[in-house]
């Protein structure tokens, strides 16, 4: 998933707003939702902090994290993903896969209800991925189903949705078949796209299956969930309510929780880190996401074109350490593989000079720089293309300093606005480096590797090897895990060679949370549930 800036989603569009308002507010007013049972006591309520309001809560339509964020409290799927990034059941109590890894089989659990009170039935979960593939519906998630037996048939508009590989063999049976083997297929179902949709509510209304119902939206200020009376596990929701109030600006999100108006915040701010993580008592959580800050560089034109030796001494001349100590400053962790550390069943590559110190990387650098025909007298120039962001600024002026005070090159800074950036990313002739960061959509090395495909669209360099080319496909074929993770970790390896990318750091979740809240570890994917929230003593 590509990033804009820290979020994995495009933000909100204001011009929304309003028309959002009036579909939840007719939603919360139809008696499909189950009333709240009255108490003398005030309800629990988790307060939480969102970085803008949503842009809807239809399942298969979502695409924002902050849409994404309130849909995991609303929606339950077949699978659902642990603090610890584990995929674990949801809606279904178990499943099986073929010997050849394409046919998955989930049992669900009998006791799953609707909100409605009518039982969870394996026929939803079909009409729900049928509903997410449809070209009608428009789904910007539903890529990670392609994986599905017919699925790019039916995106392209070529065949029904009827004929997705999907099929409801019993009322609790759901058989789901694959084109191909795909080991981490559970944790795309994770995902809300992979929702159910009962047949007598509009996706994003009143009729839902998690453990929380909407109950109420002020548009530009805050959304309240109500407990749902009917979601399968009672005894597993702590909270009565769920708050989630729209605070677009991360410092006032820190007054806020301060001001003892939050009990979980959504971001903190950069330049509070340091201060923070030296407190025991600030309430902050962080963690190394599976999200990659790095650039890409023009292999299909330019300087850099036919050039890894010279691709390699820009690469050894990056002070990672320094940049994520003194530059980022919120716990940002130096990057020298495109795999975070954490992927599920893979240990990222490392080039060779990994374990050489300062000192030896720049005499290497400059041996390098020398070969490819360049000197203080001939220096290379290189024109670095990024969005116009205040952190991603200073990395860029960072990196073209290392670049000028080691090697002698001189760099053009070219800062965009997001939409002319994202334009003039896809066209390498306007620019020799492009600094990108990329979100895996999936716990799995290949979230990371297909990425520099031939035919990826996040391939912006262009780059081609015929040999990453077969390592892919042999792994994309392959059911042996040990046998793929083995031919992942040689794609890497041989990319790190030619250096088509350029790794910097692994970004960082941020969050405060109340003291005496139980809290969640911070999911790898940054996936976050409140029913994974207690109230503590």
């Amino acid at each position: 998933m590509q990033l804009r800036s820290y979020s994995h989603f495009d933000r909100v569009r204001a011009g929304l707003l309003a028309a959002f308002a009036a579909v939840l507010l007719a939603a919360c007013g139809t008696g499909d939702r189950p009333s709240e049972p009255a108490s003398d006591s005030p309800p629990l309520v988790l307060r939480r902090g969102l970085g803008g309001q949503p842009a809807s809560l239809d399942p298969q339509r979502a695409e924002d994290e902050f849409s994404v964020s309130v849909l995991r409290d609303l929606y339950e799927q077949l699978t659902a993903s642990a603090p610890d990034g584990a995929v674990v059941p949801a809606a279904a109590e178990s499943w099986s896969v073929d010997p050849d890894g394409r046919r998955y089989t989930f049992l669900l659990r009998p006791e799953a209800r609707w909100s409605n009170g009518e039982p969870v039935l394996a026929r939803h979960f079909v009409a729900g991925l049928q509903r997410a593939v449809d070209p009608a519906t428009g789904s910007a998630a539903a890529d990670l189903l392609r994986g599905i037996e017919n699925a790019p048939g039916i995106l392209r508009g070529e065949l029904p949705p009827a004929r997705l590989g999907v099929r409801a063999a019993a009322d609790h049976r759901l058989e789901i078949t694959l084109a191909r083997p795909l080991p981490y297929f559970p944790d795309i179902l994770t995902n809300p796209v992979a929702s159910p949709v009962h047949e007598a509510s509009r996706p994003g209304g009143a009729i839902t299956n998690g453990p929380w119902v909407l109950a109420e939206i002020v548009p530009g200020s805050h959304l309240r969930l109500a407990r749902n009376p009917s979601y399968r596990d009672a005894a597993a929701v702590a909270f009565d309510e769920v708050r989630y109030e729209f605070v677009a600006n991360e410092n006032a999100e820190f007054d806020r929780f301060r001001a003892g108006e939050l009990d979980v915040t959504y971001n903190v701010p950069e330049q509070r880190f340091q201060d923070l993580a030296a407190d025991p008592a600030s309430g902050l959580q962080h963690r190394a996401l599976l999200t990659t800050s790095y650039f890409t560089l023009n292999t299909d034109s330019g300087p850099l074109h036919d050039h890894p030796g010279l691709r390699e001494a820009l690469s050894l001349t990056v002070d990672r350490e320094a940049i994520t100590r003194h530059v980022a400053r919120a716990g940002q962790v130096p990057a020298y593989s495109l795999v975070p550390e954490g992927v599920w069943n893979y240990t990222p590559a490392v080039p060779d000079w990994r374990g050489l110190d300062r000192a030896a990387r720049l005499t290497r650098a400059r041996a390098l720089y020398a070969t490819a025909g360049f000197s203080p007298e001939r220096p290379l120039r290189l024109r670095l293309l990024y969005s116009e962001n205040v952190l991603v600024q200073r990395i860029c002026v960072a990196v073209a300093a290392d670049w000028k005070s080691s090697l002698g090159v001189e760099v053009e800074l070219i800062p965009m606005e997001f939409r002319a950036y994202l334009a003039a990313r896809a066209d390498p002739a306007q620019w020799d480096v492009v600094r990108v960061g990329w979100s895996a959509d999936y716990n799995d090395a290949s979230s990371f590797l297909d990425t520099l495909a031939a035919d990826s669209p996040q391939n912006f360099g262009r780059w081609t090897d015929a040999r990453y080319a077969e390592l892919l496909a042999a792994a994309a074929g392959e059911a042996d895990i040990r046998t793929r993770r083995e031919l992942l970790q040689q794609a890497e390896r041989l990319m790190l060679q030619q250096l088509p990318v350029l790794p910097v750091y692994f970004y960082v979740a941020r969050r405060l949370v109340r003291p005496g809240l139980e809290a969640p570890a911070i999911n790898p994917l940054n996936r976050t549930y409140s029913l994974y929230f207690r109230p503590g003593v």
